[in-house]
C-alpha cells in the first residue's frame, strides 16, 4: 500500500467525498482533490479548509481557474468554476447515526430509511 506521507504519521485526516482529502501530518499537510488542477490545490486548498466544510456541510467552495481547450484545431483559453469542497458525498446514503453508510443502489437501503 503506497504511503503517501512517507515515514511520518499522520495526525489527522479529513475526508469529504470520494478522492478528496487531507492528511495533516507534523509540519506538511497533504491535500487531493480531483478534478481540480493540482496548481490551484497547492495554493488556494488548505487542511483548515476540509475542517471547516466538515465541520459545517452546508458550506462549499468553488475553485475558478483558466485553462487551454481544443475544439475543432482550435486552441483557445477558458475559465471555469468548479466545485471544490463539499462535504454533501453523492455516492453513499448517511444513516440516522451520522456514522454509518450504505452505498446508493444497495437492495436493503429502502428498509434503513
Amino acid at each position: 500500500m503506497k504511503s503517501e506521507t512517507g515515514s511520518t504519521p499522520p495526525s489527522e485526516f479529513v475526508g469529504l467525498r470520494a478522492k478528496m482529502y487531507s492528511l495533516k501530518c507534523d509540519a506538511k499537510s497533504y491535500t487531493k482533490v480531483k478534478g481540480i488542477q493540482k496548481r490551484y490545490v497547492k495554493k488556494h486548498v488548505r487542511h483548515k479548509c476540509f475542517l471547516e466544510v466538515l465541520k459545517n456541510t452546508a458550506k462549499t467552495t468553488s475553485a475558478k481557474f483558466c485553462t487551454f481547450v481544443s475544439s475543432n484545431h482550435t486552441v483557445r483559453t477558458v475559465e471555469i468554476t468548479k466545485l471544490c469542497l463539499s462535504a454533501m458525498d453523492d455516492k453513499r446514503y448517511v444513516l440516522n447515526d451520522g456514522l454509518h453508510t450504505l452505498a446508493y443502489g444497495y437492495k436493503k437501503l429502502r428498509q434503513w430509511l
